[in-house]
């Protein structure tokens, strides 16, 4: 895995309502990557295992992230769920992330891939966001800077 680069925070002021996506809801947070989009959560495993949402699974609220003291914003989803684009990302893929009070956008610089499904993820969440998803028999990891 890749050490996070500098970040540089540009927040965009929120404009208009929310909505739109699989389970968005208009005073939640949307996740959205080119037209697909989907409703983000905290949660543990019974709340990704529910495929109803993208689920934060660990770090700070979005917006509150930092990259120089690993304050990583984790967002997990199953592959059979719908989010298996999670772990394979391209690097240069802008993901926006609207929240109640910001909409904030991510820019992917790395992926990283590690043998087996559910394996430990200690040391593998890097950047101000990581997206991670199953790939086949193993685990998929995207990292992403604030832009």
């Amino acid at each position: 895995a890749a050490p996070a680069p500098a970040r540089t925070p540009a927040p965009v002021a929120r404009t208009g309502g929310g909505g739109g996506g699989r389970d968005a809801r208009a005073t939640g947070t949307t996740l959205r990557i080119g037209g697909w989009s989907s409703g983000v959560v905290r949660g543990g495993q019974e709340t990704i295992d529910a495929c109803r949402d993208a689920v934060q699974w660990s770090g700070p609220d979005f917006g509150q992230e930092d990259g120089y003291k690993m304050r990583t914003v984790v967002v997990v989803g199953h592959d059979y769920c719908g989010f298996g684009q999670f772990a394979t990302l391209p690097v240069g893929t802008v993901v926006t992330v609207e929240t109640p009070r910001e909409i904030l956008r991510y820019r992917v610089y790395a992926r990283h891939l590690t043998p087996g499904r559910g394996t430990p993820a200690h040391g593998l969440y890097w950047g101000d966001l990581t997206l991670q998803s199953c790939v086949g028999p193993d685990t998929g990891f995207s990292y992403l800077v604030r832009t």
